[in-house]
């Protein structure tokens, strides 16, 4: 497939900068809301990774190592998990480590962001706490630059990267160590690639989140999709949708070598019938009017996102489609508390915000014109 020259223009340079002015004031501004929490913690990092204080495993587990940590009620949140993971994130040590974890097979398929968090498992647990909040960081650089550099080839202000960082549901990411930041920031940055015609790096960046966080195989499909439909080599489309897939499979098949043959279709939790989730959630919702006017609107603009989708051909809107059809088979236990939901389909979020920001720009496409080259 062709791609752009790797000689940058005038031009390109320009926009290369401003996506990294407008990437480094996310940093920035995460950063200062990361320092304000843990000034007031005592500069305490396990504040971000979510140990509960009913999850006795984990926390005695991370106890063992840390000393005394923070703790949320209940049972915390996915920070926890993927602390023991970078601790062990190729499973050399499943009884002491995964085999803690509340669904195994499951939370072991995300592994990437551990993996590096944990520098493949060589850092100590008291510097992995940390590093899981550098990563996400550093990620939200990345998701918001990327953004920027799709906005700016599509016509519109850079600016607009900051739905990026400003998106409620990666917030919501940062602040218990989830791997949603750095698996969306994989998946855009891959859009990008795409849109200036970069299909090796695009199918790298679309491993990378799928391995992540194996939703993101939609995020492939949906690329392979927009190759398809638009008229290009229907090689490349299977390519990136096959390559990815493949890296989630032997992973899975690498999990159960360490862990057992256990399908692991029974730990699936989140996913039902579509809309049931949704409207047994409204029961709940009935005594919030705030979680209610959030649901309704989260469930709105999921359906407006895939009618705009389906009419106009932008590729940043068909990545993430596949979304839609997930967040309407999610069940209850998702949808009922906004600071669950918007974290799942935070990636539409912020496609939906840049896709309303070109919705007047004469070229919905956003890709730039054909040049010469092929793919190293």
């Amino acid at each position: 497939m062709a791609v752009t020259d790797l000689r940058p223009s005038d031009g390109s340079i320009r926009l290369s900068r401003e996506s990294i002015v407008v990437a480094l004031l996310a940093v920035v501004l995460v950063t200062l809301f990361s320092v304000r929490i843990l000034s007031a913690l005592e500069w305490d990092a396990t504040v971000f990774v979510g140990f509960g204080a009913e999850a006795l495993p984990i926390r005695e587990y991370a106890e063992e190592r840390l000393g005394p940590v923070f703790l949320r009620v209940d049972q915390g949140h996915d920070g926890k998990f993927f602390f023991v993971q970078a601790n062990d994130p190729f499973l050399m040590e499943p009884e002491s480590n995964a085999r803690l974890l509340e669904r195994p097979l499951y939370r072991s398929q995300r592994m990437f962001y551990p993996l590096v968090a944990g520098l493949g498992g060589l850092l100590a647990p008291d510097v992995i706490v940390w590093t899981l909040l550098v990563v996400n960081i550093l990620a939200i650089g990345v998701g918001t630059w990327a953004i920027a550099l799709i906005a700016r080839t599509m016509g519109v202000s850079p600016w607009w990267g900051l739905s990026f960082v400003l998106n409620p549901g990666f917030i919501s990411e940062l602040i218990i160590d989830g791997a949603g930041i750095v698996a969306a920031a994989a998946a855009f940055a891959a859009v990008g690639c795409l849109l200036r015609h970069r299909l090796g790096f695009a199918i790298l960046l679309l491993t990378v989140a799928a391995l992540t966080r194996e939703a993101m195989l939609l995020a492939a499909l949906g690329s392979g999709l927009w190759l398809w439909r638009n008229g290009k080599e229907s090689r490349n489309a299977t390519m990136i949708v096959a390559i990815p897939t493949a890296a989630v499979g032997l992973w899975a098949l690498y999990l159960r070598l360490r862990l057992g043959w256990d399908s692991g279709v029974s730990e699936v939790e989140e996913i039902g019938w579509p809309f049931v989730g949704f409207f047994q959630a409204v029961e709940t919702w009935m005594s919030d009017p705030l979680d209610l006017a959030i649901g309704v609107v989260l469930l709105t603009m999921l359906l407006v996102y895939a009618w705009r989708v389906l009419i106009y051909r932008e590729l940043v809107g068909w990545a993430f489609l596949g979304f839609v059809g997930l967040g309407v088979l999610f069940t209850e236990q998702v949808w009922e508390n906004y600071f669950d939901i918007t974290r799942a389909i935070a990636p539409v979020i912020t496609a939906f915000v840049l896709l309303i920001a070109v919705s007047r720009h004469p070229d919905r496409s956003g890709v730039l014109p054909q040049p010469t080259g092929t793919l190293p």
